[in-house]
């Protein structure tokens, strides 16, 4: 019997693609309490708001789930930072009701979280591994930190199989929250102003959505064992110099402007070598790549 999928945040920037790459394949349940545009017999989508274990335990049961990937909650530090109950809500709870429900079941294969390079804070050095200690700077970051702790006790507690993917910033065309490459890109398509509070040499770890579809699915289906954390980025660390260049040969001109100090804290990229060694996978969108790919689906809109 094929398994089916659950897939929380189903309509976000992770959630939707991902779920177009299982569909030829697998039954899908999408969760999201946003509008789905995907059609297919194999495709549920459920706009539902999770208050409890008892409503994961009826999903579970009702479409007899086995495999999860919990892309939901809150996405980023940029959001509800004047009601940061909200993010603690969004992330914690949710990711709370979920886990229990899971044990609670006990036929869920395998369960992927979408932690975050935020739960690491500010990271100083280069090539960091996974035993980096988590120093969070924002409410956002603590909740993903919190989560990925909590979902690592259950691992090892009740011998669930939990893998943490720890992804760098993404970027992609059907990002809605803030991004400072979304920005440039809205600057020179609409001929705005836009100053940046960061150095034009600033350089920052990137990884590309369509390298977090494929890292997620790769460990979602992988056979062999494993570890229960993975730092997931892309293939290398672009300076915005490197990013407004490449944006710019898009666009008749730009209007960026870069402050002469960095305003913001500086982050190194980490290590992937875990996950090349263990799962086998490697991020194959380079920036260029990347870019070029998101003003292709961007044009076809």
């Amino acid at each position: 019997m094929k398994d089916v999928i659950l897939v929380t945040g189903a309509s976000g920037l992770v959630g939707n693609p991902l779920i177009k790459k299982l569909l030829p394949d697998y039954q899908v349940i999408g969760l999201d309490l946003r509008k789905q545009t995907i059609d297919s017999s194999k495709y549920i989508h459920l706009r539902k708001k999770i208050k409890k274990v008892s409503d994961f335990l009826m999903i579970f049961n009702t479409y007899k789930v086995s495999r999860i990937v919990h892309a939901g909650g809150v996405s980023g530090p940029m959001l509800h930072n004047d009601e940061p109950h909200k993010i603690i809500e969004n992330n914690v709870f949710l990711t709370m009701y979920l886990i229990e429900a899971v044990r609670q079941y006990k036929k869920i294969k395998r369960l992927i979280y979408c932690s975050s390079i935020s739960a690491y804070g500010d990271i100083n050095v280069s090539n960091t591994n996974e035993s980096l200690k988590f120093s969070p700077t924002n409410v956002y970051g603590s909740t993903k930190a919190s989560c990925d702790l909590m979902l690592e006790i259950y691992h090892k507690n009740y011998d669930l199989d939990i893998i943490s993917l720890r992804f760098s910033t993404i970027y992609g065309y059907a990002r809605t929250t803030s991004c400072f490459i979304n920005d440039i890109i809205k600057s020179c398509s609409e001929k705005k102003k836009l100053d940046l509070p960061f150095k034009i040499d600033l350089q920052w770890p990137y990884i590309y959505v369509s390298d977090v579809v494929s890292s997620i699915y790769s460990c979602l289906f992988y056979k062999n064992s494993h570890r229960y954390s993975y730092n997931v980025g892309g293939p290398d660390f672009p300076s915005y110099k490197q990013i407004l260049n490449l944006i710019s040969s898009e666009y008749s001109k730009s209007n960026v402007t870069f402050s002469k100090k960095n305003k913001i804290s500086e982050r190194k990229n980490f290590s992937t070598t875990k996950i090349k060694k263990d799962i086998n996978w490697e991020p194959k969108f380079n920036i260029q790549k990347g870019l070029n790919d998101y003003f292709k689906n961007l044009n076809t809109e």
